[in-house]
């Protein structure tokens, strides 16, 4: 796995010297910072921390001030909009399905776009919508507004994955979820990263979240990266008084109840 292993793993996401300025405000500085292949890598940071816009930067939604991301070797900007959108899955919280069309063709729009002959289209979203628990044949024909919020976030799960993306990007997909759904979601993504090999980049400001899932873990602030490594390293040698106090945070929670 790669909690184990990624030490010998190459890189499949480099972030060089990024820089990012919007006017006088800087959202992201001089952040380095790279991916290993089938890792799972939490952003973890407030509002404003840069975690979104360095995201976007990896997807090529945002052009960096300075600096360069790579993916696997090629500097994003370099790369056509269509091949970049093949390489890399995107998720997100608002989710965005088409409420005019159901969740099969939701699922199945990136590879028609890209000229998948239909058989092979078709397979994939059975394929996909089994491993996220919404079996094609209850569910391939609904309309978005027919499914719960669970359900929908499950969908825009497998629209991610449907092109077999080499990176996969979250941007706190789960953030608007009841406790329990988001808990089994966090575990089918869990179960689907390992049956895939995904490499995927998590943005979250949810520390029981980002130790839940996380691999590694990059804490940000104020566009800085503070400290990067696994849960158990952050918590038994945290660098900064930031990554100590975020992780204190759920403690403190628990202490309250006390």
């Amino acid at each position: 796995c790669a909690r184990c292993s990624s030490s010998v793993m190459p890189d499949a996401i480099e972030l060089d010297a990024l820089t990012v300025r919007f006017g006088d405000v800087v959202a992201v500085h001089d952040l380095t910072l790279s991916v290993r292949e089938g890792e799972l890598l939490m952003l973890l940071g407030g509002s404003g921390s840069g975690k979104t816009t360095t995201l976007e930067c990896i997807n090529a939604l945002v052009t960096p001030s300075a600096g360069e991301v790579r993916l696997r070797g090629l500097d994003v900007r370099s790369l056509e909009p269509h091949v970049l959108r093949r390489r890399v899955g995107y998720c997100f919280q608002a989710i965005g399905l088409f409420p005019h069309m159901t969740v099969a063709e939701n699922v199945g729009i990136t590879p028609r776009l890209l000229g998948w002959p239909e058989e092979r289209v078709r397979a994939r979203v059975e394929d996909l919508l089994a491993r996220v628990a919404l079996p094609y044949a209850d569910y391939a024909h609904r309309l978005p507004d027919a499914l719960s919020g669970g359900q929908r976030q499950r969908v825009g799960v497998a629209r991610a994955l449907a092109a077999e993306p080499e990176v996969v990007l979250f941007d706190e997909p789960f953030g608007a979820l009841d406790p329990i759904t988001r808990e089994q979601l966090q575990s089918e993504l869990l179960a689907l990263k390992d049956a895939l090999g995904l490499t995927c980049v998590f943005v979250t400001h949810d520390v029981l979240e980002a130790l839940t899932l996380g691999d590694r873990i990059a804490v940000l602030r104020e566009g800085a990266l503070l400290q990067v490594g696994t849960p158990r390293e952050l918590a038994e040698a945290p660098a900064d008084p930031y990554v100590t106090a975020l992780l204190e945070a759920p403690r403190r929670a628990l202490d309250r109840l006390a």
